[in-house]
């Protein structure tokens, strides 16, 4: 993802932007068992972000820490990112934490083209209980072809799909949903390509970032 932004961006577009409840992915400088997806707390114009962080101890070796914060702003249809450091620790009324406000964030728009050659295995659910296991042989940010040994998977059929990538050597495990858009007999069983539907902004951010680091 680091090579797609490529523009720089005042930071008001960034206020403008963000949406309560939004999900960020940050990654804490030396602390990365804290690295991870949190949630927009609130906003303090032209001072901090705030960050719901329920899962953290308040401590203030946090305080000053570096931050770097990835997002997908779906209005824009940009992946973006910026740094910033921890400016204050909260407890009421959960566990919060103020990220200095930068002064601007790099964006770029999600090359929804871009395809990875792959080698993933991925979880199958679909139709109400069933479930297959499956390999993920290339991605795009739109969808992805499968190959799997389940005869009854259909092209039209809803499934969830489960997996984990690694990102700059922290473990994401997705979880999404899709539809079979087609189907091929294999030597070995069946390719399906499927186009994702849902999948939460943290992990669109992910896959993005992981289509872009294996093209």
């Amino acid at each position: 993802m680091d090579q797609a932004l490529q523009s720089q961006v005042s930071i008001p577009s960034l206020e403008e932007s963000l949406r309560l409840g939004q999900s960020l992915h940050l990654e804490f400088e030396g602390l990365p068992t804290l690295n991870g997806g949190y949630h927009l707390w609130g906003i303090c114009p032209n001072q901090s972000i705030m960050v719901s962080a329920p899962q953290l101890k308040l401590s203030d070796e946090l305080l000053n820490t570096t931050v770097k914060a990835r997002l997908f702003i779906e209005q824009l249809d940009s992946a973006c990112a910026f740094r910033t450091t921890v400016a204050n620790l909260c407890s009421i009324p959960s566990n919060y934490l103020h990220l200095a406000m930068p002064s601007s964030m790099v964006t770029g728009e999600v090359r929804r083209n871009h395809r990875a050659r792959i080698n993933v295995a991925c979880d199958i659910a679909y139709g109400g209980d069933k479930t297959t296991s499956a390999e993920m042989i290339d991605a795009s940010i739109c969808g992805c072809r499968i190959n799997t040994n389940a005869n009854d998977l259909k092209v039209g059929d809803a499934i969830t799909m489960v997996f984990e990538i690694n990102i700059y050597g922290v473990n994401q495990k997705i979880n999404m949903s899709a539809m079979v858009r087609s189907r091929a007999e294999t030597s070995a069983g069946y390719a399906l390509g499927a186009q994702f539907l849902e999948m939460s902004d943290c992990h669109r951010i992910a896959m993005n970032s992981f289509i872009h680091k294996h093209c």
